[in-house]
């Protein structure tokens, strides 16, 4: 399960909000989490992961890597990556953890229903 890290930031992020975003944010708030791949994983322990790295990061920060990773592999579709992209990219992520990251379509459908029941169980708390 996530650790209990305490995030600086001075809100935390509803995991209803978190439910709104694309999957490559989802990846990278896994990404910053203490996920370990699993290849039949909980996709219940996954949402709750995602809301962890999510919170480690803040939404600032996540917007930021999502952004730097998106940029990265649109250079990458359009072949006009350099060598310095690459090694920009390569000191801000670790590649094989992000592919250990990613989910199929399924499975982000299946993790937005449960981030949006946390969102649902906080509320009736």
């Amino acid at each position: 399960m996530p650790s209990k890290f305490a995030a600086a930031h001075s809100a935390r992020l509803s995991p209803a909000v978190l439910a709104c975003l694309p999957d490559v944010a989802l990846i990278l708030a896994l990404y910053a989490s203490d996920y370990l791949h699993e290849r039949r994983p909980d996709l219940r322990e996954v949402a709750a992961f995602i809301v962890d790295g999510a919170n480690r990061w803040g939404l600032s920060e996540l917007m930021n890597n999502t952004c730097h990773l998106v940029a990265f592999w649109q250079m990458c579709d359009d072949d006009a990556s350099t060598d310095e992209a690459w090694t920009a990219h390569r000191e801000r992520f670790d590649n094989y953890r992000i592919i250990h990251c990613t989910l199929t379509k399924g499975q982000y459908a299946t993790v937005r229903r449960h981030l949006r029941a946390m969102a649902g169980e906080r509320v009736a708390a």
